[in-house]
């Protein structure tokens, strides 16, 4: 597809979702959610970090050294959350308030998760021997918010919301390549990874199920008003 062509679908879809009240008011209940999400969150985290709590073990992280992928840590993560919400805003904007609000959704979960559970970081510490404050990307880095781990949750999440599109591979790989970093790093405890495929599943399910009309309505908005259905119209009146 042609940059003009791509860009003209990509304007008319958003207008046509626009034009949708029930779309407009979806998607500014889903940013607002998401939003004091990750207010909540970040206060959860900070409240915690504020305490002192000591180490548990861990059969994994018992037998294996303490390993550097800041880059991946980081950088890599940043970088997957960008492609989480660029490719509905791009490519499937009739996803994005489901795609808000699933990760709005996740953070309450995680956020309370997160108060529960007073276990202090593993044994090896990455961020243990790591001056904090050195650029702004550290004032993200908390001890104490371990369960459950965000950093395999969010794209695991992706990979079900974006089930039908090929994309979902790149977010299960990351999703996979960002549990194993956080262990090698000793910033998770196992548990905490493998709970995360679960409850971001836990969570997509509860999402689908109250905000699955709504994903009709808009795919349905797409698919009998949308560019390719315009243009099928424009096709069969000039033979």
């Amino acid at each position: 597809m042609k940059f003009k062509e791509y860009f003209c679908k990509f304007v008319y879809h958003w207008k046509v979702l626009l034009s949708d009240h029930s779309y407009k008011v979806s998607l500014y209940v889903g940013i607002l959610l998401l939003t004091l999400g990750y207010l909540i969150s970040h206060i959860s985290s900070i409240y915690k970090d504020s305490q002192t709590y000591i180490s548990v073990g861990d059969l994994l992280l018992d037998n294996i050294p303490t390993i550097n992928l800041e880059f991946l840590f980081t950088w890599g993560m940043m970088g997957l959350t960008l492609l989480i919400f660029l490719y509905p805003l791009l490519f499937r904007p009739e996803l994005v308030p489901f795609t808000i609000k699933c990760y709005a959704v996740l953070l309450y979960i995680r956020s309370f998760c997160i108060l529960l559970i007073n276990v202090g970081p593993p044994h090896g510490f990455f961020f243990d021997s790591y001056k904090l404050g050195q650029n702004v990307i550290d004032d993200m880095i908390f001890r104490n918010d371990l369960f459950f781990s965000g950093h395999t949750a969010f794209p695991f999440l992706a990979f079900l919301i974006f089930r039908d599109s090929w994309i979902r591979w790149v977010f299960l790989a990351g999703s996979l390549v960002q549990g194993t970093t956080v262990l090698l790093m000793h910033v998770h405890y196992s548990i905490d990874v493998v709970a995360a495929f679960f409850i971001a599943y836990g969570s997509y399910s509860i999402c689908r199920k109250i905000f699955h009309p709504l994903n009709m309505r808009f795919a349905t908005s797409i698919k009998l008003y949308g560019w390719d259905a315009v243009q099928k119209l424009k096709d069969i009146s000039n033979p």
